[in-house]
């Protein structure tokens, strides 16, 4: 009798007899005529992270559009004559075509990104018609009875075996059941995997650097800004962002980050091909295949790890903070590029974020100003403006050096040193020399309006309720746009026409332009 059809694969079936699977020595075998060797993981790795040509103020984990250079030393055996070298834990965004190996005396005669993790779907699929140690726990007895039965079928819609008792499916008749594997079928690899043709006159062991590019990495600046009880300085900390979209780990690597737009062409993300388990079961006692099927929640898989039960996930008690490393040295020009070295090597964790320190200044003097971008045309009336601080990238001001775009973070130092926070914001990229902002807040103390006139002109009006002075940025249109101020002439900052005026208390100031027509 047909038994309800579900699945479920344990972590004993990817455990045990084919524990050898996750073994971490060089392994050799034969494909074919070529002899297979096998480099379970790098000895050292470095990454350098470009960041996405489009970055914004913060990082968004669920799509890194960055990617990285990364650069691999492994030691390796190679045979003599023609052989298949297989590097195993390369990224799982790992862009083929850009691998280069350094080291191989034969050089390298064909590259190939195996597509086939190891999964309980894979797993299934690769051993159908061979024989699988089936185990069940008696419900009479108690005991675990184990007995040898053939994969028919599977693993979609569930698992089919052929047992002495005759057909029956896994997992639906309410008792424990699970399955061990000899081994792991040809083709299945727990870890991403390059592999390399190489033909060598004599059997030796080498070490080669592998390189090669990788999707799913991205980093950003993260600024944290304290501002002084006086009002006219700030500390300035800044940490480096690191984000590694690929499920693997880079133990101990050797990390640089680049600031700057690189001439990238888009190139189509490499995934491996891992098929989905679901688990299913039909109403007991019937063979008809139109039936409702009762879905069943997916199997979970642990190769590494242990399922920890919700009564038992206590928070452990939270350690105090250690002090940040010291910042990494100045960055260093790479063409028009700015390169960010860590000072010491990190492990990246997978599907996480690494920060590192950045920069870290004291008593940075800044500007308190208002600001407000205004279009032609635009109609306002008592529109409120930003408050931003404006510090200048300059060593006779506490820093002087490129700063990479990313996100702000304003707080006010209290009398009793407690911090408040008073603004978040985002800014570019900023060389050595220029002027940059910190966003302060919104004031609607200090307001905006703007009033059509006759053909193309506009009449601005900045009011100040404030009982002391304030200056103003009023940027107009957009980079290259022909603004004219009819009674004044206007700066332009970053290419954009500005009105920059100083308003008395309880004041007003005014400015006329004309704008092009179209």
């Amino acid at each position: 009798m047909l038994r309800r059809l579900c699945l479920a694969v344990l972590l004993s079936a990817l455990l045990g007899p084919a524990a050898h699977a996750a073994d971490e020595s060089p392994r050799r075998e034969t494909a074919g005529t070529d002899r297979v060797v096998t480099s379970p993981a790098a000895d050292s790795v470095a990454l350098t992270v470009y960041r996405a040509p489009d970055n914004g103020g913060s990082l968004n984990p669920r799509y890194l559009a960055g990617f990285a250079l990364v650069t691999e030393t492994r030691k390796i055996h190679v045979p003599r004559g023609r052989s298949v070298l297989r590097f195993e834990g390369v990224a799982e965004g790992i862009i083929p075509v850009s691998a280069v190996i350094e080291g191989l005396p034969g050089g390298t005669i064909e590259k190939n990104r195996d597509a086939r993790l190891l999964s309980p779907a894979s797993l299934v699929d690769g051993t159908l018609g061979r024989q699988v140690t089936l185990t069940r726990t008696d419900k009479a007895t108690g005991r675990k009875v184990s007995e040898q039965a053939t994969l028919v079928a599977g693993p979609q819609q569930g698992v089919v075996l052929q047992t002495q008792a005759g057909i029956e499916t896994l997992r639906c008749s309410g008792l424990p059941e699970k399955l061990a594997f000899d081994g792991v079928p040809s083709g299945l690899s727990s870890k991403p995997v390059l592999s390399v043709v190489t033909q060598s006159a004599g059997s030796r062991t080498v070490t080669v650097r592998l390189s090669y590019l990788s999707s799913g990495f991205d980093w950003r600046a993260s600024y944290v800004a304290t501002q002084a009880q006086d009002g006219r300085s700030l500390d300035l900390f800044a940490w480096l962002t690191l984000a590694n979209g690929n499920p693997q780990t880079f133990a101990q690597a050797e990390v640089n980050a680049v600031a700057g737009r690189l001439n990238r062409v888009s190139t189509p993300a490499f995934r491996a091909a891992v098929a989905a388990l679901r688990l299913a079961c039909y109403p007991l006692g019937t063979t008809t295949s139109d039936l409702q099927k009762h879905p069943q929640q997916m199997a979970e898989i642990f190769v590494t790890g242990a399922r920890v039960a919700p009564s038992i996930m206590m928070a452990a008690p939270a350690a105090p903070a250690p002090p940040p490393p010291p910042p990494p040295p100045p960055p260093e020009d790479l063409g028009d590029l700015k390169l960010y070295r860590v000072p010491e090597r990190v492990t990246v964790s997978p599907k996480g974020q690494k920060q590192v320190a950045l920069l870290s200044r004291s008593q940075v003097p800044f500007e308190r100003r208002y600001r407000r971008t205004v279009y032609p045309g635009q109609a306002l009336e008592a529109a409120p403006s930003a408050v931003v601080l404006v510090l200048r990238n300059r060593q006779e001001a506490g820093l002087g050096l490129a700063l990479p775009a990313g996100s702000t973070a304003l707080y006010a130092a209290g009398a009793g040193g407690e911090r408040r926070l008073i603004g978040l914001g985002a800014m570019p990229d900023r060389a050595e020399g220029e002027t940059f902002r910190l966003a302060a807040g919104t004031s609607t103390q200090v307001t905006i309006s703007q009033q059509r006139g006759i053909g193309q002109e506009a009449t601005l009006t900045v009011s100040n309720a404030n009982g002391f002075p304030i200056s103003i940025d009023v940027p107009i249109g957009s980079a290259g746009q022909k603004i004219e101020g009819v009674d004044e002439s206007l700066e332009r900052v970053d290419g954009v026409a500005t009105w920059s005026p100083t308003v008395s208390p309880g004041a007003t100031a005014q400015l006329r332009y004309r704008f092009p027509s179209n």
